[in-house]
């Protein structure tokens, strides 16, 4: 198949942000490597496929991933979408490797070369940028499509060469002003205050906020029945969920309701340890939260996170 067309490649971008939002890789580096690699075409070279031109061996062993909910057969590595779920997650891994072995966030180069070993590493500054530069129309499109909110988080990578920013200092996170509802702000500044207490920084403090206002609104009394019996600011599940074995009196105590989500969410160094904003959302959404439309969640979720930092 022929490199795909202008409507394809906003509908591949679109892929690229929801898969990379939702396991925390930076879909601007997605739609990059991609174009790098393939020129974002869906077609074979060699013992190459797809998109990311995926090895059948390289597919194999990271098609599956428990903790990321990959379950994908050896036959789907040519779908491009799939492509886009495991590269996804295959990114994320890199970036944890590189982050537990540096001690930091690793550039955009550092990160492919952390994927791709062999790559030639004299020219892959020029390569990379100028496949950067192809794609970075496509981003701010697909994300506002995609995150169905404004301010859309920024995305696009202007320097492979250039690591991320710093994380921002601690005490940023706004509790006070939308998307914070009127009259919680002391439950806001409770949020936060427990998940600083509790050694976390401020992406994992803006994630928890985040989290509890889309549970909830900051409602300590709220209640979802129907098919589930939750309760409280996290909304947690007397029917199976962390709410099992508590009364809807306890879960109902803003206190006790934090203490129970954080007590989850420390058990968890893919949120403890996030290094950005989208990765400690993404964690927090994914193994702790665990809504039904788990990538949706994260969009929405993230959209009012980057609205919490000062």
């Amino acid at each position: 198949m022929p490199k795909l067309d202008e409507a394809a490649r906003a509908a591949f971008a679109k892929q690229c942000v929801r898969q990379g939002l939702s396991c925390g890789t930076n879909p601007h580096y997605l739609l990059g490597v991609a174009q790098l690699r393939s020129g974002i075409a869906d077609d074979t070279v060699g013992d190459q496929l797809g998109p990311f031109r995926l090895t059948q061996a390289e597919w194999n062993l990271h098609c599956t991933d428990s903790a990321f909910d990959l379950d994908f057969l050896p036959a789907d590595i040519t779908d491009p979408d799939s492509q886009v779920a495991v590269f996804a997650v295959m990114a994320r891994r890199a970036f944890d490797a590189f982050e537990a072995a540096s001690h930091r966030n690793p550039t955009a180069k550092e990160l492919y070369l952390q994927q791709f070993p062999a790559a030639p590493a004299a020219t892959l500054s020029a390569d990379l940028k100028a496949a950067l530069d192809a794609t970075a129309a496509l981003v701010d499109p697909a994300a506002a499509a995609v995150l169905d909110d404004t301010p859309t988080p920024p995305l696009t990578i202007q320097n492979p060469d250039q690591p991320p920013p710093p994380p921002p200092p601690d005490g940023s996170v706004r509790t006070n002003g939308p998307p914070i509802p009127n009259g919680r702000e002391a439950i806001a500044q409770k949020i936060v205050a427990a998940f600083k207490a509790a050694g976390l920084g401020t992406f994992q403090q803006v994630a928890g906020l985040a989290n509890a206002i889309a549970e909830s609104a900051l409602n300590p009394t709220a209640h979802a029945g129907g098919g589930e019996d939750s309760w409280g600011l996290f909304q947690l599940n007397r029917q199976g969920g962390l709410g099992t074995g508590h009364s809807p009196d306890e879960l109902k105590d803003p206190d006790r309701n934090i203490a129970l989500i954080l007590a989850e969410a420390r058990r968890f160094r893919e949120f403890t340890g996030a290094g950005s904003l989208d990765q400690a959302v993404s964690a927090f959404v994914r193994r702790v939260e665990r809504p039904s439309d788990i990538p949706g969640q994260i969009a929405h979720r993230l959209s009012i996170a980057n609205k919490l930092l000062s």
